[in-house]
């Protein structure tokens, strides 16, 4: 059999770094792809300064305001990589603190396109100077006296398209923007690694050499396979053909990585299109050399490629997880697929229904406490030989009605976890495991990501956090992707909503013991979710993963955008090795079946 093996064509570079500096940028002028446009930082932050950033307005963001970067608006640098642009005339008020009394100089780093503008207010006196006028840049605009205490800072006169990312409050007279370096993010971030990969939705990790650590395969959106070692070095590349790539751009690539034959370094094992037919593969993840495969569980080309997914389960009890569950979306027909570690069919069921029905992923959950996994997707539960144990189609009878995500937990203190689950237009609901009988629904616009756990100060039991996504109208200038966090209790009701307005994008819930002292921390979009329920800025990037990738006990973050992957870790993290966090069923729950659905 010929396999398509080619050497790696975009760059990876690996950065470690002892602070979170190198806050994204794009590279242009002919330099390397992993070039960073960044200050020199130097040491220690200025205690006397008055730092207020972009994120400091998001709580209160206005309709049709949105979130910016270094990518977005091609310059070199943002502070945070974060920028307001205010694309209405709404005004902003926020509080800051000064910490003594004194001559204070304001600056402000701005930037705008042709005919914007902004004014900024320290308490009822407006700055002499008018910013966000022209290209990025830092500049000083007034002079203050301020006594200690709390002050209003206002953003007013707002015309056009103006942008900032960070305004200053400092005694110093001639404050140099490389000043500003050491400030950026909470001191608590450390910015461990950084790699560029190719452009990507969909990388998955595990130890593909043997060696112990965590190591990549990237798929970008035409299902090409690119797989790098724990330092960044290429292992090798797998191209899709041409044909056809297409219709395979719209939603992430199907793979994972895991150890299927037990010698200590993880198999490849995801789709390729050889000889004219679509085949599920196992390759080694050293070479990327096939070592199993077997005919990709769809009828033969051509068809669509809607919801492609992978997951390892348990499907006979005793032993590590070793089977993989293959879940195909054509449209008009819809497969769930098991097969041994040798890629042998055990089962496929499969149901005539439209595009999404079932949802776009496959969890493999062990619902009924006996060892064994059941298949669980959308609104369909199989058990371990692909049998139907309940469906609720009678409920959720339309495909808009799919389940975007699931998460399973103890809602209720009885000892067996409940499905939660955000469950597109109809809200998100609570589902007794055993049965499909639905426990409580509630509203929170189109439901899209959820995460459960105790993370809300004063609230009994676990909280249910969901990404509620709102759609705007792209030809009246509005982002068309937005969200907002809604908190619910466990038995549905809703505690509060966060923040006032939706930001822009499509962000995503991670948790995990950041600290290391077991103790679950939650993020979404580049917040830190505090026990009040309010995010503060913690990332430069929208959070993609968490999980013990040094194999500390620690678990990092795991950002991405724009083909940059940074793990990040706590600066106070409880670190031991002997802690490592690699069990098979850690891996299979946490590393390998790791998705935003």
């Amino acid at each position: 059999m010929m396999t398509r093996i080619v050497a790696v064509v975009s760059p990876l570079i690996l950065v470690a770094m002892a602070g979170a500096v190198g806050m994204g940028g794009r590279s242009d002028g002919g330099e390397s792809p992993g070039a960073t446009h960044t200050p020199a930082a130097p040491p220690g932050r200025d205690s006397t300064m008055v730092i207020v950033d972009a994120s400091d307005f998001f709580h209160v963001i206005q309709k049709n305001h949105v979130i910016v970067d270094a990518d977005a608006l091609r310059v070199p640098w943002l502070f945070n990589n974060t920028g307001l642009e205010m694309r209405t005339n709404s005004n902003y008020v926020v509080r800051a603190t000064v910490p003594a009394s004194g001559t204070y100089y304001l600056y402000a780093r701005t930037h705008g396109p042709a005919n914007s503008s902004l004014r900024i207010a320290i308490n009822d006196r407006i700055a002499p100077v008018e910013v966000a006028d022209g290209p990025l840049e830092f500049e000083r605009i007034g002079e203050f006296e301020l006594d200690a205490g709390e002050i209003d800072i206002r953003l007013m006169r707002i015309v056009g398209r103006p942008v900032f990312d960070v305004l200053v409050l400092s005694k110093n007279p001639d404050l140099r923007e490389e000043e500003l370096i050491p400030h950026q993010l909470d001191p608590d971030v450390v910015l461990l690694r950084e790699y560029r990969i190719p452009q990507s939705s969909a990388v998955k990790f595990g130890d593909m050499t043997g060696d112990g650590r965590i190591d990549m395969l990237v798929f970008t959106r035409n299902y090409s396979a690119h797989a790098f070692d724990n330092d960044g070095n290429p292992l090798w590349s797998w191209e899709a053909p041409e044909e056809g790539s297409n219709l395979r751009a719209e939603f992430e690539a199907p793979g994972l990585v895991w150890d299927l034959d037990g010698d200590g370094a993880a198999e490849a094992i995801h789709w390729r299109q050889e000889e004219g037919a679509e085949w599920l593969v196992a390759a080694d993840g050293r070479t990327g050399e096939v070592v199993h495969r077997a005919p990709w569980p769809t009828r033969p080309l051509p068809h669509v490629y809607n919801n492609f997914r992978l997951a390892i389960g348990r499907l006979a009890p005793g032993g590590r997880p070793n089977h993989v569950v293959v879940f195909t979306d054509m449209g008009g027909e819809i497969s769930i697929a098991a097969y041994d570690a040798e890629l042998n069919q055990l089962w496929n069921h499969v149901e005539p229904r439209l595009k999404d029905h079932l949802g776009h992923y496959v969890y493999p959950v062990d619902v009924d406490g006996d060892g064994v996994d059941e298949v669980l997707v959308s609104a369909l539960l199989l058990d371990a030989q692909g049998d139907v144990i309940w469906n609720r189609f009678d409920f959720f009878y339309d495909h808009h009605d799919h389940a975007d995500s699931y998460r399973f937990a103890d809602l209720n203190g009885d000892g067996r976890r409940e499905l939660v689950a955000a469950h597109s237009e109809t809200g998100v609901f609570a589902f007794d495991a055993l049965t499909g009988a639905i426990l409580w629904q509630n509203m929170a616009e189109h439901s899209q990501q959820l995460e459960t756990g105790y993370f809300l100060a004063g609230q009994p039991g676990p909280q249910v956090a969901i990404g509620a996504r709102t759609y705007g109208n792209r030809d009246a200038d509005e982002p068309y992707l937005s969200a907002q966090v809604h908190w619910f209790s466990p038995t549905g009701e809703l505690i509060t909503r966060w923040p006032g307005m939706p930001l822009n994008g499509n962000p995503v819930f991670v948790k995990g013991d950041w600290r290391g002292d077991g103790t679950e921390e939650l993020f979404w979009y580049r917040f830190r979710l505090t026990e009040d329920g309010t995010g503060e800025l913690y990332f430069a990037d929208q959070v993609f993963h968490m999980f013990d990738f040094d194999g500390d006990g620690a678990e990092e973050v795991i950002t991405l955008a724009n083909g940059r992957l940074r793990v990040y870790g706590s600066a106070s993290a409880l670190r031991d090795p002997e802690n490592a966090r690699r069990d098979p069923d850690y891996m299979k729950e946490r590393v390998a079946n790791h998705t935003h659905y």
